[in-house]
């Protein structure tokens, strides 16, 4: 049984945009063929993906609302949606490979259990945080000409605290990653 969701203007934000789950949106309507080609993937996947991603219907004739809010122009469309944001979208009826591709793509960037989460924050974190500290101590080395100055000597030992900081969450990432 199908576990895709139709929804209106009126529940998209509530269904789709507050979502705890990663969401497709299919934007289609009734006398578009190629949107009756692909609702069959959309119901295959929507069970096999049950409680991992969220699969949705839109009919753009009875809901243009949301139809214009996101540029619809052409159908079939879907959306992908993660945490109340558009973050990608496939145009026309593709194959099952390509939308399964595109599911699995968004599950990997965007994981919704607890874990994935921390470990998908933590990387960018720590690897936000490398490239920062590589620059600063660059310009540290630049810098020392300031010598005394007690706001420069704060912020050189706030960012050696961050460092090691770092170091500390990488050491954990990688734990959280075994």
């Amino acid at each position: 049984m199908s576990k895709i969701i139709d929804i209106t203007d009126r529940n998209f934000e509530e269904e789709v945009l507050n979502s705890d789950l990663p969401t497709e949106v299919d934007f289609w309507a009734p006398w578009c063929g190629p949107c009756k080609m692909v609702i069959p993937i959309y119901e295959k996947l929507s069970e096999e993906y049950e409680g991992k991603f969220k699969f949705c219907m839109i009919n753009v004739d009875e809901n243009q609302q949301a139809a214009m809010k996101y540029q619809i122009m052409s159908i079939p469309m879907q959306k992908y949606f993660v945490d109340g944001q558009q973050v990608d979208e496939i145009l026309g009826a593709v194959p099952e490979q390509v939308i399964r591709s595109k599911v699995e793509e968004i599950i990997v960037r965007f994981p919704s259990d607890e874990m994935g989460r921390l470990n998908v924050l933590l990387t960018s974190w720590v690897e936000h945080n490398k490239l920062d500290s590589g620059k600063f101590r660059k310009w540290a080395e630049k810098a020392k000409s300031v010598g005394d100055d007690p706001t420069y000597n704060g912020v050189l030992q706030a960012a050696q605290e961050m460092e090691k900081a770092n170091d500390r969450l990488s050491q954990l990432l990688i734990e959280l990653q075994h």
